[in-house]
């Protein structure tokens, strides 16, 4: 795995990354930049609509957008490493000895802790996602036409990983044992999940309208 900051890895690199044997990147960081694709994306969306007007609060408000798209994909880089982080310390916990009742409270004390971290960081990338989507809301009534499928790629990708990443949240909320920790986690994830669902079908509905409109018979 390369040891520049993950925003630095070419495609390639990060590809034969996640094929590899290692288990890191996994999952959650794959989630990740599929959200950073999306928010890129959207800055592209919001910069071929910025070319098209010159009313001055359209202007203003395309140029945040903008400006939160650009963020969004620098922190979805952001969590990516995050991820790679926070599994490596599971990884960790796993190998400390428990040949004592004290070693044995220690390793499962490391190990809760490092579970939980693992879920909160792709609980964030879903979260994230979902406030990409609804980004992509704010921007769907300026989307110029020749950008449809690109603002739909966008819903679609943020979706993608909204979903990807809840389902990381699960595979380590899986371990954990019941607790007030776990608990809200299985609340936070079903209702991020149910959220950017809905968000991302709401956008996409009237933009498949218009993309398949050559689908319909003369």
């Amino acid at each position: 795995m390369p040891d520049a900051p993950m925003g630095e890895w070419t495609v390639r690199q990060f590809l034969d990354a996640v094929a590899s044997q290692d288990p890191l990147p996994g999952g959650g960081a794959v989630a990740a930049l599929a959200g950073a694709g999306a928010a890129a994306l959207l800055h592209m969306v919001a910069s071929l609509a910025l070319r098209r007007t010159k009313d001055p609060a359209l202007v203003a408000s395309l140029t945040a957008h903008r400006e939160q798209a650009r963020a969004q994909e620098q922190r979805f880089l952001d969590l990516a490493a995050d991820d790679i982080a926070a599994y490596r310390g599971v990884t960790s916990a796993l190998t400390l000895p428990r040949s004592t009742p004290q070693e044995k409270a220690h390793r499962s004390a490391a190990l809760h802790q490092a579970l939980a971290r693992a879920a909160e960081v792709p609980l964030a990338t879903a979260r994230l996602a979902a406030d990409a989507l609804t980004l992509a809301a704010a921007m769907a009534p300026f989307c110029p036409p020749v950008a449809r499928s690109d603002l739909a790629t966008a819903v679609h990708l943020a979706r993608a990983a909204a979903e990807a990443a809840v389902a990381n949240v699960d595979a380590n909320a899986l371990s954990l044992d019941d607790s007030p920790v776990r608990r809200e986690l299985a609340r936070a994830r079903s209702e991020v999940s149910t959220a950017a669902r809905a968000q991302a079908e709401a956008v996409l509905a009237p933009l498949e309208v218009a993309l398949q409109a050559w689908l319909d018979p003369p």
